[in-house]
């Protein structure tokens, strides 16, 4: 009892002591693997995008008149240097297929950080996750198709 006649319910003249630190659950930062990975699935996919455009271009420009297009590569093959736009844009595309996995290994470690926000980590995921996706189903609607090289 103190003076008053009541018990004495808080401590330190009435106030209400902070609480420590210790006991405060920690502030969830964002993941910087998670951002990593979003920053990698835009690049990517403005990469692809970018490649599929050069691709695009290059094959409008040429005059395949004579209908067998394969033939007609195969007779300027000693001018393999006009071809250097098709080259570029697959070459882009590989490493935009590559750096999306990468992304999404990232993406997938930074969800799996504990107390850390997973906000990008699974737009990340997202993101590089529908690259390599898309190109193994376009490879697979290429052989389904019958594209036998």
């Amino acid at each position: 009892m103190n003076e008053h006649g009541s018990e004495n319910q808080f401590p330190h003249n009435g106030f209400t002591p902070i609480p420590d630190a210790s006991d405060a659950e920690p502030r969830k930062t964002q993941s910087k693997l998670g951002i990593a990975s979003f920053i990698i699935g835009l690049i990517s996919i403005i990469g692809f995008i970018a490649a599929i455009i050069l691709a695009a271009s290059f094959i409008m420009d040429q005059d395949f008149t004579g209908g067998n297009i394969q033939q007609e590569i195969e007779a300027n093959m000693d001018n393999i240097e006009d071809y250097a736009p098709i080259i570029d844009a697959g070459f882009i595309i590989l490493c935009s297929v590559g750096a999306s996995i990468v992304g999404l290994i990232l993406g997938i470690v930074g969800a799996c950080a504990k107390h850390k926000r997973k906000a990008f980590s699974i737009i990340g995921i997202v993101l590089n996750a529908m690259l390599p996706v898309g190109f193994i189903g376009l490879f697979l609607l290429g052989l389904a198709l019958g594209g036998n090289g």
